[in-house]
C-alpha cells in the first residue's frame, strides 16, 4: 500500500512539473517595423529549438545566447555585446542602432558578403531570408532600431 502512494505521488509530481514546463511565451509584437521583424523573421526563422529559443516561461530573464522569444527580445538585442569573441573584439553589438554595418545580427544574415564572417551564417538549418527581408532589417537598424513606429519600407515584408 505504501509503495502505491509513492508511485502516485511521483506521478503527480512529474505531471505537475511537465505541465509547468509547457507554458509558452505569449507575446504580441508591436505594430511597428520591429514587430514585423519579430513576427516575420524571428518567430519563423530564429526563435526555434536549437537556435535562439530557450525553454523559458513568460517574463523570465533570457540568458545567453540571445533568445528571441517574447517581450525581452528587443532588450536582448539593442546595444548588447555579442558572446562571439571575434565579433565582440571587433566592436560589434548585436544591434547597434543607426549602424547596420556594426550590427552582428545584420552581419550574420549577409554572412557571404560580410567583412565580419564570424561563426556561422544565420538563419541556419537550411532556412533563408529573402533579399527584401534583409533590406528591411537593414533599414530598421539604420533608422535607429526603434521598438515602436514604422521606419522601414513595409512593402518589403509582403
Amino acid at each position: 500500500m505504501k509503495g502505491n502512494k509513492i508511485v502516485w505521488a511521483t506521478c503527480l509530481l512529474l505531471l505537475s512539473l511537465s505541465m509547468g514546463c509547457k507554458e509558452e511565451v505569449e507575446y504580441v509584437a508591436p505594430d511597428s517595423s520591429f514587430g514585423l521583424i519579430y513576427d516575420q523573421i524571428f518567430a519563423p526563422s530564429c526563435a526555434l529549438s536549437g537556435c535562439h529559443l530557450a525553454p523559458v516561461k513568460k517574463r523570465d530573464l533570457l540568458g545567453e545566447p540571445p533568445y528571441l522569444a517574447g517581450e525581452a527580445t528587443f532588450a536582448a538585442l539593442i546595444n548588447v555585446t555579442p558572446t562571439q569573441t571575434q565579433a565582440a573584439s571587433a566592436g560589434l553589438k548585436l544591434v547597434m542602432p543607426g549602424n547596420p554595418d556594426s550590427s552582428f545580427l545584420y552581419q550574420k544574415v549577409i554572412y557571404d558578403s560580410s567583412n565580419f564572417a564570424f561563426g556561422a551564417k544565420m538563419p541556419s538549418g537550411g532556412l533563408t531570408m529573402t533579399a527584401n527581408q534583409i533590406l528591411f532589417l537593414r533599414q530598421w537598424i539604420a533608422a535607429g532600431a526603434p521598438l515602436t513606429g514604422h521606419v522601414a519600407d513595409r512593402s518589403l515584408m509582403q
